[in-house]
């Protein structure tokens, strides 16, 4: 093959660093002299695509460690460390100065060689973008999840996060800010396979932007509920090394200085139960400006962050089905209570169960 070094890329970034973090600056290619015509028209572009050489990386292995910690083969990721050195990213054409454009997008250190520059072509994208949609959120769902947590854009993941918890608070913000935090350190996608667990230490808002960050559920087993009424939480891999963030004692007062009307609102509807429909309203308008704030205090001035080793229980056991005798409803085997030898269910053993609510786990007696 012939390849040239058509320019050299000028950017912020002297060394590899997080691409998500890259994407969102702008840098400069800068063409050699004797390919300037081959710039003639390029303005009609708004998107083009730069190959460019990965002029830092040395050696490859076939299957690798990806940025987000996936292990993936090395032709299923954008590691630069490849067979051939090559790299290819679609930028954003802000503008073209003589011989050098200014674009937006490009994951590119400074002094990268660009050896091709060409128009994207989106066609088959635009053909069958639902398609495409649909089939990478099927092989990955939670990819723009994860990416949002890497470029640390917590008012985005905040969007997201409300459409799990029903409404905005600081709380759920509060959440969203230390998952983040986190998962950026630990540099591991939950996949729902009990790879990550999140440990939290209360039931309340924070424990849902939590859960939609980690993607550490009770349904998938990655959750770990301690009914000690800490706003507090764990996240750990299953080496046991875990990293536990708890809120300090005079983060109520900082986050107060937000200067709205969220905590009047709270008292009026939450503890004074005033339900009406005209104050709801004023709560939810005000969490909605408090959360959004929250996002931009400092953060080492709400949280407490420490490394701790923690005990990770075994992967959790699959449960054949039984039905019971009485209800005929179908429950876990481990749950049955043999009964003047029949299989019941607890509700229909007539037993006490855990149930958790709003007051934390209690053990109530439970009819049918």
């Amino acid at each position: 093959m012939n390849i040239n070094e058509i320019g050299v890329v000028k950017s912020r970034f002297t060394e590899p660093t997080n691409p998500t973090e890259m994407k969102k600056h702008e840098s400069t290619i800068i063409i050699k002299e004797e390919f300037i015509d081959g710039l003639f028209k390029i303005e009609d572009s708004e998107f083009i695509d730069v190959v460019f050489g990965f002029h830092k990386s040395k050696g490859y292995d076939l299957k690798t460690i990806t940025f987000t910690g996936e292990l993936k083969g090395v032709f299923a990721s954008r590691s630069p460390r490849r067979p051939t050195s090559i790299g290819i990213t679609t930028v954003n054409l802000l503008e073209r100065k003589g011989n050098e454009l200014k674009v937006k997008g490009l994951d590119a250190i400074n002094g990268t060689p660009v050896i091709d520059i060409k128009p994207c072509d989106n066609s088959f994208f635009q053909a069958n973008n639902e398609a495409i949609t649909v089939g990478n959120l099927k092989s990955s769902p939670r990819r723009q999840i994860f990416s949002h947590i890497l470029a640390g854009e917590t008012d985005k993941l905040l969007l997201k996060a409300g459409q799990l918890h029903g409404h905005f608070c600081p709380g759920l913000a509060m959440g969203v800010m230390a998952a983040t935090y986190v998962m950026q350190k630990i540099k591991v996608q939950s996949d729902g396979m009990e790879n990550l667990l999140a440990i939290v230490e209360t039931n309340n808002c924070v424990s849902d932007g939590i859960q939609f960050v980690t993607a550490c559920s009770f349904g998938n087993n990655s959750l770990i509920f301690k009914d000690v009424g800490k706003t507090a939480f764990t996240l750990s891999k299953r080496d046991g090394k875990g990293i536990r963030i708890s809120t300090r004692p005079e983060a109520g007062k900082y986050i107060h200085q937000t200067k709205n009307n969220f905590s009047g609102q709270y008292q009026k509807v939450i503890k004074e139960q005033n339900r009406s429909d005209e104050e709801i309203a004023k709560l939810k308008k005000a969490g909605i400006e408090t959360a959004f704030a929250v996002l931009n205090l400092d953060f080492d001035k709400i949280f407490k962050i420490e490394e701790i080793d923690i005990e990770i229980p075994d992967y959790a056991p699959s449960h054949e089905s039984i039905i019971c005798d009485k209800c005929g409803e179908s429950i876990m085997s481990s749950r049955i209570i043999k009964k003047q030898g029949k299989n019941l269910c607890i509700l229909c053993a007539g037993n006490k169960c855990n149930e958790l609510n709003g007051f934390g786990i209690r053990c109530n007696v439970m009819h049918h």
